[in-house]
């Protein structure tokens, strides 16, 4: 059963561009939780972390209160948007302005795939903070070094890192995945012809 969950994970791949903080740990610092303070993460990223954490704890109460009273529901939907939309300001007009630099990985709900420009050892661990877009969404997680390949011989210092997520909390799992899927699904919309190009 696990390991058909595991497959299930690595199934919906997606080939995307995030914002990639990467930093190698000794497994003796591992922690259980990937927000501790001794992971150095950028404040912009833990305030997303935080809001997102609170809306997974209350989303299941907005049906409850759209049953009962429509307009209040209605409203404390206008103004979870626009609290996202200020998170989303803060990111973006953060000090640490570098927060929007982009890099091209390979991600799935149980792992991820990047360049580097050195050899990671095998079986080694890192601490990742990634930011998502477009929805600006942050999560950070731990992974064991998989494989560290040479991608050209005649450029040894480029390397293709793959890594599987060891810690990866629930909510950025269920972040994780929406966020694959959406981009899925947009692709698809995408390379589908319009009823008009099919005249």
């Amino acid at each position: 059963m696990l390991h058909d969950d595991i497959n299930r994970r690595d199934f919906f791949r997606l080939e995307d561009r995030v914002h990639l903080i990467k930093r190698p740990i000794e497994k003796h610092l591992i922690h259980e939780d990937p927000y501790h303070s001794s992971f150095g993460i950028p404040k912009e990223a833990l305030l997303f972390s935080q809001l997102r954490s609170i809306e997974s704890d209350t989303q299941n109460l907005l049906p409850l209160i759209k049953d009962s009273n429509i307009p209040i529901a209605n409203y404390l939907k206008a103004l979870d948007q626009k609290i996202d939309f200020i998170t989303q300001y803060l990111i973006a007009d953060g000090k640490g302005g570098d927060i929007l630099q982009k890099e091209n990985v390979s991600l799935s709900e149980g792992g991820i795939s990047f360049l580097n420009y050195n050899h990671i050892e095998p079986s080694s661990f890192m601490h990742l903070t990634m930011i998502l877009f477009p929805s600006h969404g942050a999560l950070s997680a731990i992974g064991q070094v998989k494989d560290s390949t040479l991608l050209d011989e005649e450029q040894p210092s480029i390397y293709r890192i793959g890594l599987e997520f060891t810690t990866l909390l629930e909510q950025d799992r269920k972040q994780l995945s929406r966020h694959i899927r959406r981009k899925q699904s947009m692709a698809i919309r995408d390379h589908t012809p319009k009823s008009d190009e099919k005249r």
